[in-house]
């Protein structure tokens, strides 16, 4: 091997990371002033002062806000799926009540550490009727289907240890994850989150247990 590619690829992945790093550190100071001053209110230089770095530098990696926020919301989903992946490996081989438990915690407790933005966003569209792009149309699609594969295959556990009715199982995603946006946004739209216990009581007991009294 010749001793100077090594050289020369250190430094390249060492500026990519570097990137990497600032990129994030943007993202982050950007959902930081979205809460405190609104989507509408906040310009790209109310960014770049809050990060540190001139607004020149933020347009290397943004083309506009609207391209940040959609940078942001991706990243977040990212981390979420990460989470919920993370998770059902960790509890693999567990009960499937004790697993779909684990599942719905780690969406509520993603949705309570980005509270403000997503409830932020969420009256954004409403008060102003802000319309999303096709880009946002597609990552929520995306991240409904990334959502719903991991349900199924929770589900299909639940079958196998007789906790789930299999003649309905083809409608257990839309069903649980309908009920999750449902707490969600009501919790968005009051402006004040439930506790993630407080939250998850009641998604298992419909879920599994239906509205019906108990005998």
């Amino acid at each position: 091997m010749n001793p100077r590619s090594t050289s020369r690829t250190r430094p390249q992945s060492l500026r990519v990371r570097m990137k990497e790093e600032a990129r994030a550190a943007i993202l982050d100071a950007a959902e930081q002033v979205l809460v405190k001053q609104g989507f509408r209110a906040t310009r790209m230089d109310d960014i770049a002062v809050h990060v540190g770095v001139s607004v020149g530098t933020l347009y290397n990696y943004f083309e506009d806000k609207q391209q940040l926020l959609q940078a942001l919301l991706e990243v977040r989903a990212r981390e979420l799926l990460a989470t919920i992946d993370a998770e059902l490996e960790r509890s693999q081989g567990a009960p499937y009540r004790a697993r779909l438990h684990g599942f719905l915690r780690c969406i509520l407790e993603h949705s309570r550490s980005h509270f403000r933005l997503f409830s932020e966003l969420l009256e954004e569209g409403v008060r102003h009727g802000r319309t999303d792009s096709d880009r946002e149309r597609r990552r929520q699609q995306e991240m409904s289907q990334e959502l719903s594969r991991r349900v199924e295959l929770l589900n299909q556990e639940g079958v196998k240890q007789g906790a789930l009715r299999p003649e309905d199982a083809r409608h257990y995603p839309t069903l649980l994850l309908g009920m999750v946006w449902s707490v969600l946004v009501q919790q968005f739209v009051v402006k004040q989150p439930l506790a993630v216990d407080e939250a998850i009581a009641p998604l298992m007991r419909c879920f599994l247990e239906g509205a019906t009294p108990r005998p």
